[in-house]
């Protein structure tokens, strides 16, 4: 059930970073403040990598979520990823997003599918985007020039590894402070 409303609540489904990696991202992302003063950077607290976001959702749609995820449990053995480089979304030259990469990604666009399979098995609405893994490490109010030298000297600086060994379904409470995000479902693979 849902904390704030009993009948809706913003939801999503993520891999969680252990504390290990966040406090590795925590450190670069204090090592870009100087360059790019102007982000609004990802509480550690708050970094994970989200597999679906699925915005204001009913309590129906919840537990149709639930299911899913539950019917996931087993499908995929854990992994590992690198964590490294910085990026941008929509593009280098006008970031609005930062972001790290992750590699392997076919390990992670394969999770992606059976999860988002099972959602659609159960009746639950997903994204048609394309899925692209990354893990959001800042924003940018306006789209800050000139960072493209910064972009490429942080193209390959590695972070961490991050452990793919359960999926969260998180409700996200958004608080004048920022959101806070809380686990409803915790399944390991």
């Amino acid at each position: 059930m849902c904390s704030v409303s009993p009948t809706h609540c913003r939801a999503f489904l993520a891999i969680p970073l252990p504390q290990q990696l966040r406090d590795s991202v925590s450190a670069f992302q204090r090592q870009l403040q100087t360059q790019i003063p102007d982000a609004r950077w990802v509480r550690p607290k708050n970094l994970h990598l989200t597999l679906h976001f699925f915005g204001e959702i009913g309590e129906e749609s919840l537990e149709k979520i639930k299911v899913s995820v539950l019917s996931v449990k087993g499908c995929r053995r854990p992994f590992l990823v690198e964590v490294k480089g910085l990026g941008a979304f929509p593009h280098l030259h006008r970031p609005r997003i930062l972001w790290l990469g992750l590699e392997p990604k076919a390990q992670l666009r394969q999770i992606h599918h059976d999860c988002s399979k099972a959602l659609h098995q159960a009746g639950a609405a997903t994204e048609t985007r394309p899925y692209s893994p990354h893990l959001t490490i800042g924003r940018l109010r306006q789209p800050q020039l000139g960072l493209t030298d910064l972009f490429s000297s942080a193209g390959q600086t590695h972070i961490g590894r991050l452990p793919v060994d359960k999926l969260v379904l998180f409700e996200s409470r958004l608080q004048p402070g920022g959101a806070e995000h809380f686990p409803l479902l915790t399944v390991d693979l």
